[in-house]
Parts: C-alpha cells; structure tokens; sequence
C-alpha cells in the first residue's frame, strides 16, 4: 500500500506541476518544483520513482512486483562558480536509505572544473547515464557488472573545441559500488575492507568527424575510451557473474589479489530521433599467490559488450531533452520509442591451457558467458511519465551454472511505470 499511496502522490505533484505559481522568487514550478533566491540562486526539488511488473519462463522469481526505486533530491546553483546535487534513495517502508549523489561543483570554466564528494567515476557510456534517461529498464551486464558505479572522490574534468574534446581524471576512495567487496571473512558486517583503493579513473571522448568532410548526421558519430585501476585485497573478492534479474550467480567469485584494472571504449551517435550506442569493456583481476600451492594464478577476466539501436516514431530529437511534442491530452498522444539492445558479458582466465576447472582457485577456470536480446517499446505521455515495456531473452553458455541448472534459456517480460519531476 506505500507504494501505491507513493506513487499516488508523484503523479498528482507532476499532473499539478504546470498551475504553480511562476514568481520569479520562492517557490515557482519549472518542469518541477523549485525555490528561487535570486539569479544565480535555485534549489531544485526533484523525485523519482519507478514501479515494475515482471513475468518469467520458465519461473525463477515468484515476485511479480517489484518496487525497483524511489528517490528524493536537491539540486541547485550557490552562485555563477558552484552547483550541488544531494539525492537518497527511500525504501520500501518508506524509510530513507542509501545516499546517491551527494557533491559540491565548481563550475568556472568549460576547461577546467573540479566536482568533489560522492559521484559516479568516469567509466562507462550507460552507467553513467541516469537511470530515467536509458531506453532500456535495465542497464546491460558489463554497465551493472564491470563499470565502477558510485564512489567518493574528487575529479578534474571539462571540455575543448566547443563539446569536440572532453576529459574526466579522478581519484576515489574504493573501486565503485559495482565492484564492492563483501567476502565476510575479512571484512565486519558494515565495515569496508581497508586495503581497497584509493582507485584512479579517467575517460576521454572525441568527435572524431567533425572536421571532415562527412554529412551533418555524421559528423555527431562520438568516440570514447576509458580506464581505472586499483588495489583488491585477498579473498573471493573478485567481480561476478549475475543474471538480469541477479536471481543467481552464474560465475562465482573468485580468489584474487593485487589490481583490478578496467579499460573500456564506447561510441554514441544521435541522429535526429534514432540513436545508437555501443561499448566494449573489460576487466582483469590479478591472483598474486592464490593458488593452492600459494603460486600466482592467471589473471581473472571479464568482457562484456553490448550495441543497441531506438527510434522515436513520433519523431522527437535524440540529442535534445526528450519532450513529447504532442503530450497526451494536449493534442497527441505523446511520445513513443520503439530499440533493440544485444549484450553479453562473460568471464574466464587468461590462462587457457590445460584441464579447465569451476574451482575458484584453478589457473584455468571454466568460461561461462550470459547472452542478452532486449525488446522494448517505451511510451510518455508527458515529461514526467515514461512506460516502459521489455521483453528479454538471456541465454547461457554454462547449462550447469544458470537461474536453474540444466536450462540455458529464459525468457522474461516487464512492465515499468517510471515518475520522474
């Protein structure tokens, strides 16, 4: 029922949003509610949350429902040189959870700006695309799996040549979200392991066209390539292989020790209301003395890659922030986008000679990788809803290591209602 009552409450916010008052001071509604001090002054209130209905076969998760998000968040300027973002997420007893972004932005210069407190680290096209903003429910394996995701730290980041060149460096505390370590036998409950990090992460991206002599629609082709490194301490503290609906492990961790590294690379390119996005990207763990013999073992590796294409029917731009043109009850019917996304992401050693093993101190373990098609149709009606609607194919390599062993297909159906102000 907190749910419902929640969700209840968002929609009549956003379906009240456009009869606020427009003052120019205090409280005024612009796409959302904000509170205005002066020119340079403006605190965005923001929410966001999304409700899911899920069908499987064959059956792996009895849970039709799932209360996937909901968030609460501040976001505004201090001044003409900084901007801010807090954002927490809220649970499903409608108690306040985990904190999201939370950072302080200096923001003088295109070339140069500094953003310090907890943020996502520069790695990764899609995991570092908000979650209202990715075409599909669900991000691919490698952006939920390999890509870092939030941490603390501090980055020097900016752009060159007009948006041509851009650039983020940083350091941070530990490894990311996604890649944090939770082996019990070094760590206490609610502790983090204290050999992990500082990590460094960086990313380039680059219109490689722009200055040639190519189409329009060419020349806004984007090309990018990423890396981080740090340290993992000793134990099962490896990445691991989840499925979609991270039911099972489909690859056990494994005993590592020494660095992590991840290099990556990425293309995007929007032309008017089609777009398509790809990325490759690997991982790869160092096993200093992990054997049973306390001998160094090959690298443990991840790669993942995926590629997707969407199409506004409706013909909305791509590159700009997506309104329906013809909301609903304002003359249309609003906006709806139709994509497809392939991606797989699997894991293994370095080392490919002799026996293979599943035994997580083997020198050459057995691979598994999981396969993905995604289908999706997504509908808003206005700027604040968005229903999405996917269906999902995944496919083992590994019969034996799946949501349930001896099956390597499944297929999987979802209805998302998404609020966002």
């Amino acid at each position: 029922m907190r749910q419902q009552v929640l969700a209840a409450l968002v929609i009549v916010v956003a379906a009240a949003g456009p009869v606020l008052a427009q003052d120019k001071r205090g409280l005024v509604w612009d796409n959302r509610p904000s509170i205005v001090f002066g020119e340079d002054f403006k605190i965005d209130i923001r929410g966001r949350l999304q409700l899911d209905w899920r069908r499987f076969d064959p059956e792996i998760d009895e849970d039709t429902f799932d209360f996937r998000t909901a968030r609460v968040a501040l976001k505004g300027d201090l001044s003409k040189h900084f901007d801010f973002e807090i954002e927490r997420a809220i649970n499903r007893d409608g108690k306040f959870d985990e904190w999201k972004d939370v950072f302080l932005n200096w923001t003088t210069f295109d070339a140069i700006r500094i953003k310090g407190g907890r943020f996502k680290m520069p790695f990764g096209l899609e995991q570092n695309t908000g979650a209202t903003d990715v075409e599909f429910a669900y991000r691919s394996l490698g952006s939920s799996t390999i890509a870092p995701g939030r941490d603390r730290g501090v980055m020097a980041y900016g752009e060159l040549s007009g948006n041509d060149l851009t650039y983020e460096f940083g350091v941070f505390d530990d490894d990311g979200d996604n890649g944090e370590l939770k082996e019990p036998q070094f760590v206490e409950a609610g502790e983090d392991l204290k050999a992990v990090g500082p990590s460094y992460a960086g990313r380039v991206t680059v219109n490689l066209l722009k200055g040639l002599p190519v189409a329009d629609k060419v020349k806004s082709m984007r090309f990018g390539v990423a890396y981080t490194s740090a340290g993992i301490p000793e134990g099962l503290n490896s990445l691991r292989g989840q499925s979609v609906w991270g039911t099972e492990d489909y690859f056990e961790p494994v005993y590592v020790k020494g660095r992590r590294q991840r290099l990556g690379a990425q293309f995007d390119w929007t032309p008017g209301p089609t777009g398509f996005k790809a990325e490759w990207m690997q991982s790869r763990e160092e096993r200093t003395g992990q054997s049973n013999r306390n001998e160094d073992l090959s690298d443990f590796i991840g790669t993942a890659f995926y590629a997707s294409a969407t199409w506004f029917v409706t013909g909305e731009n791509k590159d700009e922030n997506i309104n329906p043109r013809k909301p609903l009850f304002r003359g249309g019917i609003g906006a709806i986008e139709i994509g497809a996304r392939y991606d797989q992401l699997g894991f293994g050693s370095a080392s490919t000679t002799g026996a293979a093993f599943t035994n997580p101190r083997s020198d050459h373990l057995v691979t598994n990788t999981d396969r993905v098609w995604t289908f999706g149709v997504n509908w808003m009606p206005n700027r604040w809803m968005r229903v999405i609607t996917n269906a999902i194919h995944e496919t083992f390599e590994d019969a034996s290591r799946t949501p349930e062993p001896g099956t390597d297909a499944f297929w999987s159906g979802l209805i998302r209602l998404q609020v966002v102000f």
